[in-house]
């Protein structure tokens, strides 16, 4: 069973920034901007979701 305390929280919301700066990367390195616009919205605001939960626990 996965427990999610504030340092899985924090680990998947690293990941998820991480992963939203890659993104916004590949907007402007690649041809299919639409789709990395698209993919780097969702990325963000899980990633925005994420860390406030992550505040919400420690608090």
């Amino acid at each position: 069973m996965v427990v999610l305390d504030h340092y899985t929280l924090g680990y998947i919301t690293f990941a998820l920034m991480s992963l939203s700066m890659l993104s916004g990367a590949f907007i402007f390195l690649s041809k299919r901007r639409e789709t990395w616009v698209k993919v780097h919205i969702v990325l963000s605001i899980l990633a925005y979701l994420f860390m406030v939960w992550t505040i919400w626990i420690v608090r």
